[in-house]
This record gives structure tokens, sequence and C-alpha cells, in this order.
């Protein structure tokens, strides 16, 4: 890899985002996303956890440009910003969770 000294800048965010994305939780949130858009009541149905603890892993995905949200009222809803999350978690399942 050509060192263009912003290299060791990008794989450092790499990293702190893949960090993000190791948590079982946050992983069923992004497959759950895969499907559309869900307020974070529908989330917490889903993955079966708190609002609060849905609330902040989605706060962690926001904050790493993964999701992004919309406000509707009182709710809100979360989607994916780049779709392309699905083909990495895809390749994590394949490479990682076979039986």
């Amino acid at each position: 890899m050509n060192d263009d000294g912003n290299t060791q800048g990008r794989l450092d965010k790499a990293a702190r985002c893949l960090r993000v994305l190791a948590h079982p939780i946050r992983l069923h949130i992004i497959y759950l996303l895969g499907q559309g858009e869900q307020s974070v009541h529908e989330l917490k149905q889903q993955v079966q956890a708190s609002q609060s603890s849905v609330s902040q892993h989605l706060n962690l995905l926001k904050d790493k440009d993964i999701v992004e949200s919309r406000r509707a009222a009182q709710q809100v809803f979360y989607r994916l910003k780049d779709r392309r999350v699905l083909q990495l978690t895809a390749l994590t399942r394949e490479l990682f969770c076979k039986e």
C-alpha cells in the first residue's frame, strides 16, 4: 500500500468502524435495517433488548456513518446510510459462521 501520509488515518478510521460492527446486537440491527427503514420501537422488539440499549447501539452506528435517522412526530426511524455494509456483514457471516 502506497503511504500518502493519509493511509494510517484511513486505517485507523476503518478499525474504529469495524470495532463498532463487532457486536451481535449491532450486527442484528444492520441485518434488520437491510430489510428497510425501521423505528427504534420495531428494532427493540426484534432484537429483544431495552429501548435504551437499542438507542445506544444506534447512536454508535450513526456516529460511524453506518446508519442515518429521520424523525416523524415522536418516532425516530433508522436506515442504512450505505447498503454496501450488507456485503461486508454477509462476507463476515460466510467466513466465520460456517456450520
